[in-house]
């Protein structure tokens, strides 16, 4: 035994095992980063998707008000945290959550948010989340990296004064 470990012929085999775990390490390390920016383009469509959908029920909600003159109420009602307002933050998602699911071994979509704004007749939706992506280490869970996804839309109000 003792004459194995002096046999000088693999003394450069540390040295390059060490060079291709290093190797490999960040080889892991930049798929990793390829497949958040994957998934978070993934999640950011599903989210536009989504967001258009919601779009098209609040310009029908638009036209109406604008056809009934209280457009006004319209968007009080829409930028206040009323039912209304949960109502379509409810449908936007499910609408999510039918392109993509909110949670899974790999990631998570937290704080869900729509906030609604105005600028005269421009009506202005924004949504917000966090997106946390898991890695297993050691047989424990452990949260990677958190990204925010934001995608905002707008309409203006053609019709009404």
């Amino acid at each position: 035994m003792i004459r194995t470990l002096r046999n000088r012929r693999g003394i450069g085999t540390i040295p390059t095992a060490v060079l291709i775990l290093a190797f490999a390490i960040v080889i892991s390390a930049f798929l990793y980063i390829a497949y958040v920016q994957v998934q978070t383009t993934v999640i950011r469509n599903a989210m536009n998707k989504a967001l258009s959908n919601l779009a098209v029920t609040i310009s029908d909600d638009t036209y109406t008000a604008l056809r009934e003159s209280n457009f006004e109420a319209y968007l009080k009602k829409l930028t206040s945290h009323t039912s209304y307002s949960d109502y379509l933050e409810a449908a936007y998602r499910e609408d999510v959550l039918r392109n993509v699911p909110l949670a899974t071994e790999r990631y998570a979509i937290d704080d869900i948010r729509l906030e609604f704004d105005t600028s005269g007749k421009k009506l202005i939706y924004t949504c917000t989340c966090d997106v946390r992506f898991f890695i297993r280490l050691f047989g424990r869970e452990q949260t990677a990296t958190v990204q925010s996804v934001q995608v905002s839309g707008s309409h203006t109000a053609k019709y009404g004064r």
